[in-house]
């Protein structure tokens, strides 16, 4: 695989994750709207555009690290290139006026910032322990263990919006 196929696939991958996020975000809207119709049917192209992302990125599987050797890219590189990400944004933002913005992107900053906790006793033995329940807010995407708190410390959510991850 050329570097341009590889670069084209990862743009695809990206296309498919945001389109099945979008969808996901307004099938809980049409919920909250009272149409479960609507609501179950963007459900439902929300998981098929994360399975055919997935089918992508298993694709280019071979130019991707090892589970071992991914945990710590995960936490020295990926998250510090989001953390970098963010803080332009929030710049870009501050620049614009654009309060709610940088109100928003400095939640999500800090949900990421927080999942440095996890690297030190979590990554260090990824076979985790049968019984580990993880929560994340999903308003700012904060993940706590054990039990959801009575409300996030990022964003200030109810406990009722943290999702458990099976």
């Amino acid at each position: 695989m050329t570097d341009e196929n590889e670069k084209n696939l990862l743009q695809t991958y990206a296309l498919l994750s945001r389109a099945a996020a979008r969808k996901k975000i307004y099938s809980l809207k049409a919920l909250k709207e009272d149409k479960p119709q609507t609501a179950h049917l963007l459900r439902a192209l929300s998981e098929s555009e994360a399975a055919q992302a997935r089918r992508i990125l298993n694709m280019i599987r071979g130019r991707i690290d090892p589970s071992e050797s991914y945990l710590a890219t995960i936490f020295e590189k990926e998250i510090a290139e989001i953390l970098e990400r963010y803080t332009e944004e929030i710049n870009n933002a501050k620049a614009a006026g654009l309060t709610n913005v940088v109100s928003v992107l400095t939640q999500l900053y800090d949900a990421e910032k927080k999942l440095h906790i996890f690297y030190g006793h979590d990554a260090q033995d990824s076979s985790g322990a049968e019984d580990d329940r993880y929560f994340v807010c999903q308003f700012c995407g904060y993940v706590c263990k054990s039990h959801p708190p009575d409300n996030c410390p990022v964003c200030s959510a109810k406990k009722e919006t943290f999702m458990e991850i099976q």
